[in-house]
């Protein structure tokens, strides 16, 4: 009975160990023929990879032809399509949108843009190109004849009106007057060039007469033929007279022991130019004294004071020249006494020295005044009790002088005689005997 129980446990081991045998033998011959991979770090990523594996942006629909772009636009502006990319295509139309240039860097606050690409209109500007040379072509006394109609555009418009809203430009050379404003302005400016346009150029014949009285009471007579006029200047009044009663009066102030005749011209002045006159007496005097290390320890600073009145007038005559529109700028200084002051001052020797040092005592008036009236009338302007100019040396070539000046300082009423003369004898466009119209100072002009 034991031998049939041990026969029967051999017998069972040897099922199970073969069982295990062949488990043995599968598990052996599927790991040789996929064999277990080894564990490596990971290796960073390049450039290519990294693109490769970045996320795809989200698809935007657009309608068909429309240029595909995800940068910023600006909302005013048109989105261009595949035919603005041809190279048939023509070119846009000008915007007002600023111009997307790169400035350099200032390195200040200051923000500069590169501007608009064409303009401003918002309030009905419009260009226009004035061909002035039926004018410009045949004034000869100077050398910029187009200033003149600066001038004369500004002192008709104002300064404010091209540098203020609305946008306004105005430009000129010999040939061409460049406008960009409102209609309204426009029409001001082309009743300004026609004046000149269509006088071509004419020699006009002013005639001015500078007189003093000493005392004002010639208006107790003299006001029941004399019409006034408006002006600014506080101080200064003037009148329009007949040229029959302009002679009546003249002729009665001559007959004063007070009367002095100062200046008395016949100017040729091409319409719309500008001419000057003047009666100059320099005076030179000792205005301050500086220390110094050479000998004599000390030096004497000089200067020079011009004495006497300058005069300039700038006429623009209508077409039909019925109406004469002028611009007067009248200037009178006098020099009453110099103050003699004493200055100690170190000479080389260590010691010290009285110089005397002059200071000027002046009394000086102006007149700048526009104005506008009938050709066959006389303007008369007086300019009150003021400083009586000294004796000078006229700069003028064109007309004889007068010289009973007083000597010694002086006041009297300064009055001043205007009259249309006609057109000259000479030809549009002949040289005329004045001066120099490029020489005269520009400032206050206006």
């Amino acid at each position: 009975m034991m031998r049939t129980w041990m026969t029967m446990l051999t017998l069972l081991l040897i099922c199970v160990g073969s069982t295990f045998a062949q488990e043995a033998g599968r598990v052996s011959s599927q790991s040789t023929a996929r064999p277990i991979p080894t564990v490596k770090p990971p290796s960073p990523l390049s450039e290519s990879d990294k693109a490769a594996a970045a996320p795809l942006p989200a698809v935007i629909a657009e309608t068909p032809g429309a240029v595909a772009n995800s940068a910023w636009r600006n909302p005013n502006e048109a989105i261009k399509t595949a035919s603005a990319y041809s190279s048939d295509s023509t070119a846009a139309p000008m915007s007002s949108a600023p111009r997307s240039e790169a400035l350099p860097p200032s390195g200040s606050l200051l923000k500069v843009k590169s501007g608009l690409n064409e303009l401003p209109h918002d309030q009905g500007q419009v260009w226009r190109d004035y061909d002035i040379t039926p004018y410009t072509l045949r004034v000869t006394s100077t050398s910029k004849p187009e200033q003149a109609i600066i001038d004369w555009i500004l002192r008709e418009t104002g300064t404010d009106v091209w540098f203020s809203e609305p946008l306004g430009m105005l430009h000129a050379d010999k040939n061409t007057l460049r406008v960009y404003h409102t209609p309204e302005m426009q029409q001001i400016v082309r009743d300004v060039v026609e004046d000149f346009v269509e006088s071509q150029a004419e020699v006009k014949t002013l005639g001015l007469r500078l007189v003093t009285v000493k005392s004002p009471n010639w208006r107790r007579l003299a006001y029941r033929m004399m019409q006034p006029v408006s002006v600014k200047t506080p101080g200064i009044e003037a009148w329009l007279l007949s040229k029959e009663n302009a002679a009546i009066l003249l002729d009665s102030l001559r007959k004063r022991s007070d009367y002095k005749e100062h200046q008395a011209a016949n100017l040729l002045i091409h319409n719309g130019q500008s001419s000057a006159v003047s009666m100059l007496k320099p005076q030179t005097f000792m205005r301050s004294v500086r220390a110094t290390a050479a000998w004599p320890g000390y030096e004497l600073q000089s200067d020079q004071i011009e004495a006497g009145f300058s005069l300039e007038v700038s006429p623009l005559l209508a077409p039909d020249d019925k109406t004469i529109d002028a611009v007067l700028k009248c200037s009178v200084d006098q020099i009453e006494k110099f103050v003699n002051v004493d200055i100690d001052v170190p000479t080389a020797t260590g010691g010290t020295q009285t110089i005397q040092v002059q200071i000027p005592q002046m009394v000086s008036w102006r007149l700048h005044e526009r104005f506008r009236w009938p050709s066959d009338q006389v303007l008369l302007i007086s300019c009150g009790v003021v400083a009586q100019p000294d004796m000078g040396v006229s700069t003028a070539a064109s007309f004889p002088l007068s010289l009973s000046l007083p000597s010694g300082p002086a006041r009297a009423d300064g009055l001043m005689f205007v009259e249309y003369l006609g057109p000259a004898k000479s030809k549009p466009g002949q040289p005329a005997i004045t001066p120099d119209a490029a020489a005269i100072d520009n400032r206050g002009r206006y």
